[in-house]
């Protein structure tokens, strides 16, 4: 750029110093056009390139190819593309006009792959096109019975399967512990993944330097299934239901359109833009059918296999996701009041709704109250910045935040329930739920001198939450299974209004002209008013108890404390070396959920570069978090309650990792790039008494440590690119990733160990070692 700005000046200067002056200034012109200026070559001629070739993947595995496209063994296409033109960059060869194009591809052989396309005349208008796809590849262990394809919505079970007699509990071999050479055939494996298909177009016209206006618009497809667990219905004399469950293949046969208009307008001193937004979305399906082989139409037999009445079985239907609208309004705007001052702000208004009509669930044996949610959730949104350079040392902010998230949706009493043997399910009520978030900062930022700074700030946050409807606030203020006394006070919410302070403290320093160092402190605290004998509306009665006492961790009391610090030293001109670390202590004040949280993290990172050619960095990554809970046993419900139990997670995780760069080899033809690293994740669950009056192993909660859930990954990679001359280069890379994961948590999903009412699927904890080679031609031209 400051060659293009000499040669005007040197042009400027012959036209008005005449020929001679001219003849002097035309002579290097001339050298120019036999020695291009890379600088200048890049502004006035693009640079484009394609590149193909092939790759070969080793094995097959759904987790190494979760997101890359790389999930099958055997060959992949390599294809990436950048052409860009347009008689806008031939203006600086004499030519005319001003239009631009580009088009782009990324990962063309693989189901991740991208393009794009934009047009535009420069200062006046442009046009994009865009397309992009993405699989996500969940399991390919996961086996199942059930008849039906992947992204449909129907999975039935031929007569001959047989009904799966869980009614005997305890004896060796019942349920689906005992399942007979036919159920046991009838298993088959299904690779189920998600897909997404994603069109846009974007458009934009500037009327001036100061008005524009923009249109986009976003179509997202998606397909495939998601795994969901499930239980299944009781049939009429309640048996094959509640704790028999399964694991399914839930369809994501979606559509999604998004629209959003804008209107900018940018002067010296205010900017402001008024937007419209909306989102469609589109469930293909409203329900998901499959076969209950633990029931039939009348008592479940004595003996697994027998055929169900008619060779059919009875079907459970569960519901999709809705269709739901979303339409915002939006404004945003900033004024400069001096050069000192700025204030900046938006608002914002929005209406979600949702319409869908209710399914047939053959859980309720009544009616329905309505025939559909009429869902409605308004939100607005505001909020507002005021900054001031007070001093050239001191910079002034406040801040105001609001939004409001106001559930409309009506409530209304849902049942009855289809009853289970020994069990009482009483009608519930749904909560729509809204809340009120307030939120305000004041900072300063000061520097003391050359080489220090200092800020502080101060954060203030109030959430208000609450129902719209009477009948959520005051149904079943007790329940009628409950003792007395338990259930005294009639809310839809626990925590109907929080307040959260927070005092932060930042610093930074520059110890010498190579060595920097900052350091910071937060203290929070968030108070959190508790309705201590809260009942939740959408709890049936007689189906356990609330524990009195207990708050989620995200809504608890609790003080928080962050410490930070980290140093950056510049060894040498060659050398830079930097460590920072944080650590968290979160104390809860709850009686019962969460009670202590500790986070901390360390990082390490180096960096020699030897020359240009050579250069290496290397890296550590050190962290851990535990978090400890007490609950009760609710069953038996006391308050305040007896039987305490605690438990403890930890998790620790490392990563250790090199990366190397060798450059201009083989007469400056060849780069040659490294990347090794190594993480190693554990997780460890604990459990134990605080204090009891009954031994709580023998009601079904885990006690002692459970084993550790491991994961260690191995990644290396090794690239080199050749080039055989300005145009023409060659590319070979090569990948090797190792995942070792241990998880016992896989193994209630293997046939002969699942629970004698749980459907197995044999899916396994994800191992694999897998090697990719790839090799490709890059062509490079203007």
């Amino acid at each position: 750029m400051r060659d293009i700005r000499k040669q005007v000046t040197e042009a400027l200067a012959c036209v008005s110093g005449g020929a001679a002056l001219c003849a002097l200034v035309a002579f290097p012109h001339a050298l120019l056009a036999a020695t291009p200026d890379p600088e200048v070559e890049a502004l006035t001629q693009p640079s484009n390139f394609f590149e193909i070739g092939g790759q070969d993947v080793s094995s097959a595995s759904d987790k190494f190819g979760e997101y890359n496209g790389l999930n099958k063994s055997g060959g992949y296409a390599i294809g990436n593309f950048d052409w860009r033109g347009g008689d806008a960059y031939n203006g600086f060869d004499g030519g005319t006009g001003d239009n631009r194009w580009k088009i782009q591809g990324s990962d063309l052989g693989t189901t991740s792959r991208t393009i794009s396309a934009t047009v535009s005349q420069q200062g006046q208008w442009d046009l994009g096109f865009g397309y992009d796809e993405l699989r996500h590849y969940i399991t390919n262990t996961y086996q199942t019975p059930f008849q039906g394809a992947l992204g449909g919505n129907q999975f039935y079970l031929p007569g001959s399967f047989g009904v799966i007699d869980a009614t005997q509990l305890g004896l060796p071999g019942t349920g689906t512990q005992g399942l007979t050479p036919t159920q046991l055939a009838a298993f088959h494996s299904e690779n189920v993944y998600t897909g997404r298909k994603n069109y846009s177009l974007t458009a934009r016209y500037r009327f001036d330097l100061e008005w524009n206006v923009q249109f986009s618009y976003n179509r997202l497809d998606q397909s495939g299934a998601k795994l969901i667990g499930g239980a299944f219905s009781p049939d009429a004399s309640g048996n094959g239901g509640g704790e028999d469950s399964g694991t399914f293949m839930n369809p994501t046969d979606f559509r999604t359109d998004t629209f959003e208009f804008s209107l900018n307008h940018n002067e010296a001193r205010w900017h402001m833009t008024a937007s419209y937004f909306a989102s469609l979305f589109t469930d293909a399906y409203s329900s998901v059918s499959f076969s209950n082989p633990f029931v039939s139409d009348y008592p479940a037999p004595s003996q697994t296999g027998t055929q169900p009445p008619g060779g059919i079985f009875p079907v459970d239907v569960y519901a999709t996701p809705p269709d739901n609208q979303f339409q915002q309004l939006n404004f945003t705007g900033g004024y400069s009041f001096s050069p000192a001052t700025t204030l900046t702000g938006g608002l914002s208004y929005g209406r979600n709704t949702q319409n869908s009509s209710f399914i047939a669930d053959p859980l309720f044996v009544s009616a329905l109250p309505q025939g559909s949610l009429e869902g409605l959730v308004v939100t607005s949104h505001a909020d507002l910045k005021l900054t001031n350079l007070t001093t050239d040392q001191l910079t002034l902010t406040a801040m105001a935040k609001f939004n409001e998230r106001d559930n409309r949706t009506k409530s209304e009493t849902f049942g009855s329930f289809l009853s289970i043997a020994g069990d009482t399910w009483g009608p519930l009520v749904n909560t729509p739920l809204s809340n009120r978030r307030t939120e305000g900062e004041l900072a300063a930022s000061y520097r003391l001198d050359k080489r220090q700074t200092l800020r502080v700030s101060y954060d203030f946050e109030a959430i208000n939450r609450w129902c719209n409807n009477t009948l959520a606030n005051t149904y079943q203020s007790t329940d009628p299974a409950a003792p007395t006394g338990y259930y005294n006070q009639a809310a839809c919410v626990e925590v109907p209004h929080s307040t959260d302070n927070r005092l932060s403290f930042k610093y930074n320093l520059r110890a010498a002209s190579t060595v920097r160092l900052n350091a910071g402190y937060t203290y929070s605290d968030r108070h959190s008013d508790i309705n201590s004998s809260y009942y939740n509306p959408m709890q049936t009665s007689g189906q356990g108890f609330q524990n009195l006492g207990f708050v989620p961790w995200f809504d608890a009391s609790r003080r928080e404390q962050l410490v930070k610090a980290g140093i950056s030293w510049d060894v040498t001109e060659k050398f830079d070396v930097g460590v920072d670390g944080r650590y968290v202590d979160d104390s809860y004040l709850s009686v019962l959920g969460v009670q202590h949280g500790s986070l901390w993290a360390t990082n390490l990172d180096a960096t020699y570069n030897a020359s240009e050619k050579f250069s290496v960095s290397a890296y550590l990554t050190l962290q851990g978090r535990q978090r400890n809970l007490r609950s009760a046993d609710a069953s038996s419900p006391t308050a305040p309650p007896t039987d305490l139990w605690a438990n403890r997670l930890r998790d620790d995780s490392d990563t250790i990792g090199l990366s190397a760069k060798l450059d201009q080899l083989v007469h400056g033809k060849l780069a040659l790039t490294a990347d090794l690293s190594h993480s190693s994740d554990r997780s460890v669950y604990t459990t134990t008494f605080v204090s009891y009056t009954s031994d709580l192993c023998t009601q079904g909660i885990e006690c002692g440590t459970l084993p550790t859930i491991r994961n260690e990954s191995l990644r290396f990679k090794l690239g080199a690119i050749y080039a055989a001359n300005a145009a023409n280069k060659f590319a070979l890379h090569y990948v090797y990733r190792k995942l070792t994961s241990q998880d016992y948590y896989y193994s209630a999903y293997q046939l002969g160990s699942t629970d004698a009412v749980v459907m197995p699927t044999n899916q396994a904890a994800p191992n694999y070692s897998v090697n990719v080679v790839g090799l490709s031609y890059i062509h490079s031209f203007h």
